[in-house]
C-alpha cells in the first residue's frame, strides 16, 4: 500500500510539473524581447497622414508576414511625435518588420540584433 501511494504521489507530481512548464508558442513569448521605437510625422495635420495617430496599431512581423506582436502608438512630446513598445516578441527570426498606419506605408525590416539594440525610429514626410 505504501509503495502504491508513493507511485501515485510521484505520478501526480510529474503531471503537475508538466502542466507548469511553458511550451509551444506561449513559451517563445515569455522568453521574447521588447521592440521599441518612435514615429515622427513632419505634418500630421496633413490629410495624407490621418492614419498615423495616438492609438494606431503597430505590428511586428517576421519575413513570412506572421504577426509576432502588436502595440499602439502613444503621444510623445508633441502633436506629430509618437512612441511604441511591443513586448513578448519571440526571438530567433531572421528578420523583424514593423508597420503602422494603412497598408501602403510598407514594412521596415531589421535583424534581431538591430531590433533589440536600435529599435525602430520611423519618419514620414519631409
Amino acid at each position: 500500500m505504501v509503495a502504491l501511494s508513493a507511485v501515485l504521489l510521484l505520478a501526480a507530481g510529474g503531471i503537475g510539473f508538466g502542466l507548469g512548464r511553458a511550451t509551444g508558442p506561449d513559451a517563445a513569448r515569455s522568453n521574447g524581447f521588447t521592440v521599441t521605437g518612435s514615429m515622427t510625422v513632419s505634418d500630421c495635420r496633413s490629410r495624407g497622414y490621418n492614419d498615423i495617430h495616438a492609438g494606431a496599431q503597430v505590428e511586428v512581423t517576421n519575413q513570412a508576414n506572421d504577426v509576432l506582436g502588436v502595440g499602439v502608438l502613444e503621444s510623445d512630446k508633441g502633436y506629430c511625435k509618437f512612441k511604441f513598445s511591443v513586448s513578448g516578441v519571440p526571438s530567433g527570426e531572421k528578420l523583424y518588420g514593423v508597420t503602422t498606419g494603412n497598408s501602403n506605408r510598407g514594412v521596415i525590416w531589421k535583424t534581431e540584433q538591430q531590433a533589440r539594440t536600435e529599435g525602430f525610429h520611423l519618419t514620414l514626410g519631409d
